[in-house]
């Protein structure tokens, strides 16, 4: 479970910003969690909401470049390369300052803190604390290439120590060399999905879909009742791309057919004796494709406790079901294992009196960008008369109560209006 997580220096995001995911109210029809040895509990949602360009998707960018550093910073990342990292560009002084990450979870029960700064060419801070028996304790510290481990941390270190590179992370190196306890903890990072724009691929499967699957299919009722492996034709394959993927991201005239025809395709209800018809996935409709993709790893995580993040979030998905998936994660009854689900998105449903799923006013975090285009990151809690499942929290935002929406300029669309200036000729 993730508590809270901040970031500073990176993309857009200059000074530091957080976002949590621990309740400020007592939630007992959510599938919250308890945080060991605290009274606190956590959230199973965390939506993200903002104009464009105000930052949202850089906040997601940020957590996924912090876990992107630990699974691969020791054996992807090369030792005459910079650090792939992104600093805030629009001031001098932010390019070369340090950028940093911190998570603060629970795995296995236990409370941890991780963190790490670093810079175009080394890691400058690294960090892990545990909360055990009610007291913080150091498992190790890190400034430099120095390291200090503290005596809750056994099994090897110094061995590890020696091998980590002025640009890897140690943890990435525990890890990579099978420390019993850092590389579970590495491995809590690696175990996140993610969703972010982009085209929607072929569907990839050896085997018939799940029960589970077909049941959040049917239940989206988009006229499909379950999946089949088909073998095409290459070439009619290649047809289809030629005419169904004109004015699409994920598929064009010259896109590359796969070499293999049997695929996964969704079977439609059908007035036939078989009950049903798989079409091409280049003929399923853009909704229906982006369920698929959000519906399987959402079931995923789940099934194991994960965390996902979605980055816009309902784009192409009618609003009432884009309520219906964030439903699956508040309800306990489909998600007693914790996982959690944080996500950017412009859907202000969600933030309505009207849906059977909406966010409560601590699960709502909005973002905007100050004169000098850094981004800035604040709960909709500052607004302590937000009174949940009373007060009219869409409109208020739609009319600009709590910021964060964007402010359009009527001047330049009179301009447009104009009649063109005479070149005198």
């Amino acid at each position: 479970m993730l508590l809270r997580f901040r970031a500073s220096n990176f993309a857009s995001i200059r000074d530091e910003q957080e976002v949590s995911l621990v309740a400020l109210d007592d939630h007992a029809d959510l599938a919250t969690a308890a945080v060991p040895l605290s009274k606190e509990r956590v959230l199973p949602v965390a939506g993200i909401f903002g104009p464009n360009a105000s930052g949202k998707s850089n906040l997601i960018k940020a957590m996924t470049f912090g876990r992107t550093a630990i699974v691969e910073s020791h054996q992807r990342w090369l030792p005459e390369d910079p650090i792939p990292r992104w600093p805030f560009r629009l001031d001098r002084e932010s390019t070369s300052a340090p950028s940093e990450f911190v998570f603060e979870f629970v795995h296995d029960r236990v409370r941890y803190e991780y963190g790490f700064s670093l810079n175009d060419s080394m890691i400058l801070e690294e960090w892990l604390f545990a909360w055990r028996r009610g007291r913080r304790a150091v498992m190790f510290d890190r400034s430099g290439m120095d390291i200090d481990f503290g005596s809750s941390l056994t099994g090897p270190k110094a061995a590890i120590a020696e091998l980590v590179r002025e640009n890897s992370l140690f943890l990435s190196a525990a890890a990579a060399n099978n420390h019993p306890l850092l590389r579970s903890v590495a491995a809590w990072f690696g175990r996140w999905q993610r969703i972010s724009p982009g085209p929607y691929t072929y569907p990839v499967s050896t085997g018939p879909l799940g029960e589970q699957t077909v049941n959040l299919l049917r239940y989206a009722d988009i006229g499909v009742i379950g999946g089949a492996l088909v073998e095409r034709p290459a070439d009619e394959i290649e047809r289809s791309l030629g005419w169904a993927g004109r004015g699409r991201q994920d598929e064009s005239p010259g896109a590359a057919v796969p070499k293999e025809t049997l695929r996964l395709e969704l079977v439609h209800q059908a007035q036939t004796d078989s009950g049903g018809e798989p079409l091409p996935w280049v003929w399923e409709s853009s909704g229906t494709q982006a369920w698929w993709r959000v519906s399987r790893l959402a079931l995923s995580c789940l099934n194991e406790g994960q965390i996902l993040t979605i980055d816009d979030l309902g784009g192409d998905l009618h609003p009432l079901l884009t309520a219906q998936l964030v439903g699956l994660f508040q309800d306990p009854r489909t998600n007693p294992r914790g996982a959690q689900l944080i996500f950017t998105g412009h859907d202000v449903n969600l933030l309505g009196r009207h849906v059977e799923y909406r966010l409560r006013r601590d699960q709502v975090w909005l973002t905007a960008k100050d004169a000098g285009g850094a981004t800035k990151i604040y709960p909709l809690t500052e607004y302590g008369r937000v009174r949940d499942g009373v007060d009219d929290v869409e409109g208020r935002y739609l009319q600009g109560r709590y910021g964060a929406v964007p402010f359009f300029d009527r001047s330049l669309i009179e301009d447009l209006l104009k009649e063109p200036a005479s070149d005198g000729a």
